[in-house]
């Protein structure tokens, strides 16, 4: 089967895909993931122009959850032995090994739920509900020869942590504030909240002025902001148009 035909397959059983630059991440010009769609003659329009597209999922609006194991320090088993060992298991048949030689850990969500990420769920794991680079995009293998009927229900953990009604401890549960809060708070929650692409420059130009005036360095407030962008911002902002934005910022703040 084709790369075309099995994205085909992928929208009849349900998934909403976006087109990705070839052998990348990110996504096409004029399209993101709150693009995805499932309208085969587009699909087909995208790989007439480009054969070598990869391919990009909204998990949300396919009612998917990904536990993303990384493999950046070539040790895959450490994040698995960190999970068991807090006793977080990973019952899944549908796993893919991703470009960088990580794994993602593919489950449904009935219920549905909102698009979001836990970056750092603990080290070497991010719990992803928005997007995600997919087979038969290039170097992304799914293992086993795991078909889309053996992805199972996603563990009432997952679901949990990416409602921000659990942590990697009970200790680190979200609960409503008893006391005064304050303006650093505030800020806070609007980071951690974060923006999608309809957005994205106003609200970081706002992030980082609004640190500037909290009193941080502006190296250190950029240094911050990076952070954010890749962690808060979907997609995040390519690193040229994010230094515009804080150069323009910066500029402003000094002649305040």
């Amino acid at each position: 089967m084709n790369r075309l035909d099995q994205v085909i397959e992928m929208v009849q059983r349900g998934l909403y895909v976006y087109p990705i630059v070839p052998n990348g991440k990110q996504p096409i010009k004029d399209y993101s993931y709150l693009k995805a769609t499932q309208d085969i003659a587009l699909i087909k329009r995208w790989f007439m122009d480009e054969p070598n597209i990869n391919i990009g999922l909204n998990l949300a609006k396919s009612n998917l959850i990904i536990v993303d194991i990384d493999n950046h320090n070539n040790d895959l088993q450490a994040p698995l032995q960190s999970l068991s060992n807090l006793g977080y298991n990973l019952p899944s048949d549908y796993v893919e090994r991703t470009k960088s030689g990580g794994l993602h850990f593919y489950y449904r969500c009935s219920d549905g739920i909102p698009a979001t990420r836990k970056t750092k769920f603990i080290d070497g794991v991010d719990l992803l509900s928005d997007f995600v680079v997919t087979s038969p995009s290039t170097n992304y293998k799914i293992l086993n020869g795991a078909t889309l009927d053996d992805i199972p229900q996603t563990p009432n953990w997952i679901i949990k942590a990416l409602d921000n009604r659990a942590m990697p401890t009970d200790k680190m549960q979200d609960n409503p504030t008893p006391y005064r809060r304050y303006y650093t708070g505030y800020l806070i929650d609007e980071i951690v909240n974060g923006v999608d692409a309809g957005n994205r420059n106003n609200w970081i130009a706002s992030i980082f002025g609004k640190l500037l005036r909290a009193g941080a360095s502006p190296k250190n407030a950029y240094s911050l902001l990076q952070l954010i962008n890749d962690n808060y911002v979907q997609p995040p902002l390519p690193a040229k148009e994010l230094d515009n934005v804080a150069e323009s910022i910066l500029k402003r703040f000094i002649n305040e």
